[in-house]
């Protein structure tokens, strides 16, 4: 249950003393109300329509002051998150994105222009907050191992992208201008979506299938996960790749990473 809608039902009922049922079932569920009731601070009537009250206000003030230290703060940090909730993760918040960088010419990162070459060639990697990149040719690939050595098999026209965590939201990906783009990701639903995502906001987009394809799923293929569900942009999807791998994933109920991909460079 989410952590906020906790907040938000002991705050009501903090300020009106009492809570008109039907009380939501995720909370009448939870552990921390059952303690309350077991520990006769609040009531939990059995039948009709009735109320949750407070039955000892000191002791209600008291679970809540501890349960949220400053309720009266406007969430912006994670910080915030954690003084308010004692969860850094209890809401969403805005972040910036970190993008790792790698290739062999200039490009244009948050209005600068980098010498990628000699970055790459003296520290192996470029990271930055992202505000904006330009690059000519891009390629993201899923995978930290994979990106440092992504130009072996792809070559060194590109400008090689990793994200700390999953392609990020289509707001990111338009702060990156490109004249072609390369989606080099593990092949199961969630590397297949991410690329539709990325189909949307570049126009010369297209992902990385080697021919041997069919021959590496057949024999470095894994079980699919349980989380990997069939998002609707690949249900929708009338792309001839997409079609063909959603095609093995489907009858096999497997899945294949990238990394075969770079075997023996």
């Amino acid at each position: 249950m989410p952590i906020e809608t906790e907040f938000n039902f002991y705050t009501k009922l903090k300020k009106d003393l009492k809570a008109k049922k039907p009380i939501p079932k995720c909370i009448q569920d939870s552990v921390m109300f059952n303690n309350l009731v077991n520990a006769k601070i609040i009531n939990k009537p059995q039948r009709g329509v009735g109320f949750i009250e407070i039955l000892n206000s000191n002791r209600f003030n008291e679970f809540y002051l501890k349960t949220y230290p400053r309720a009266d703060i406007k969430i912006q940090t994670e910080i915030d998150n954690q003084k308010k909730f004692k969860n850094t993760k209890a809401t969403s918040i805005k972040k910036d994105r970190v993008i790792f960088i790698r290739g062999f010419q200039n490009i244009v990162v948050n209005g600068i222009k980098i010498d990628l070459l000699k970055i790459t060639k003296e520290h192996k990697i470029f990271s930055a907050v992202l505000q904006s990149l330009e690059a000519k040719k891009i390629c993201f690939v899923e995978n930290l191992s994979s990106f440092f050595i992504a130009e072996k098999l792809l070559g060194e026209d590109y400008v090689y992208i990793h994200f700390y965590g999953r392609l990020p939201k289509t707001a990111v990906l338009k702060k990156i201008q490109c004249k072609q783009y390369l989606h080099c990701g593990d092949y199961d639903f969630m590397g297949l979506s991410e690329y539709l995502r990325a189909k949307k906001v570049y126009d010369n987009c297209r992902l990385y299938k080697p021919e041997n394809f069919t021959i590496l799923f057949d024999e470095y293929s894994k079980p699919r996960k349980a989380k990997d569900i069939k998002y609707n942009n690949i249900k929708e999807s009338t792309d001839d790749d997409i079609v063909e791998i959603v095609k093995k994933i489907e009858e096999s109920d497997r899945f294949l990473e990238q990394q075969i991909l770079f075997d023996n460079l």
